[in-house]
């Protein structure tokens, strides 16, 4: 006997309504959504005139279908909606490439013939700045002082030589920065200027990343500056 043909009373019809499973699928093991509406269909023509279903019944089974529809499509349209996204960010990130971004921490690639950019954000300006690097192992390398500087965002260069002017292996180095300002001593922020050579989407954290000439990755939310 097929379900079509079958009479059930409102309490197993209900249950069997609870138990099915509802997908846009052929799957043997599920309820499709036109199986499901036939069902539905059929269960209304052929309900038990004894045991009739309540309107409350009925009425929560066009919910619970009504409800699942929406939930589908609004799955569908998000989708869509990440989809665009990423193709917009992707194809806005590629006008990344070649530039120059700041990334904040003071870590960067530094050591041999290329010099490591650098700048510095002072809001009271400083009496005297003083630039410090260190390598991996977090021994001081080089040091030197600057003069009087004004408010502002300052860039520096480092030249990738220790203080004695030998040529540093290519590595990660450290750069900071210390500030006196009226006889107060405060750490000022650095940034490491870097060259984007690529840029990806990241699935996992739903963003941009931007792989550095250097071989580090940074998101697009890391950076502050992006310079020339």
């Amino acid at each position: 006997m097929s379900a079509i043909d079958s009479i059930l009373t409102t309490e197993q019809y209900q249950t069997q309504q609870a138990n099915a499973m509802y997908k846009d699928g052929n799957d043997d093991e599920m309820l499709g959504r036109d199986a499901f509406l036939q069902l539905f269909t059929a269960q209304l023509k052929n309900q038990n005139p004894l045991d009739p279903m309540e309107n409350e019944a009925f009425v929560a089974q066009l919910a619970q279908f009504s409800s699942v529809e929406g939930i589908k499509g609004m799955q569908a349209s998000l989708e869509t909606l990440v989809g665009n996204l990423r193709e917009q960010s992707l194809l806005s990130g590629s006008t990344l490439v070649g530039k120059r971004v700041a990334v904040a921490g003071g870590f960067g690639q530094g050591g041999g013939s290329r010099p490591t950019e650098t700048l510095v954000s002072l809001q009271e300006g400083a009496d005297l700045l003083t630039m410090s690097v260190y390598n991996k192992e977090g021994e001081l390398v080089f040091r030197q002082n600057v003069g009087e500087l004004e408010p502002g965002e300052h860039r520096f260069a480092w030249s990738g030589q220790d203080t004695n002017g030998n040529q540093l292996p290519v590595e990660t180095y450290q750069i900071t920065a210390s500030a006196i300002k009226d006889g107060r001593m405060q750490i000022a922020p650095v940034s490491i200027l870097e060259t984007v050579s690529s840029v990806s989407w990241n699935p996992n954290g739903q963003q941009l990343d931007l792989q550095l000439l250097g071989g580090d990755t940074v998101s697009l939310a890391e950076i502050q500056t992006i310079a020339e």
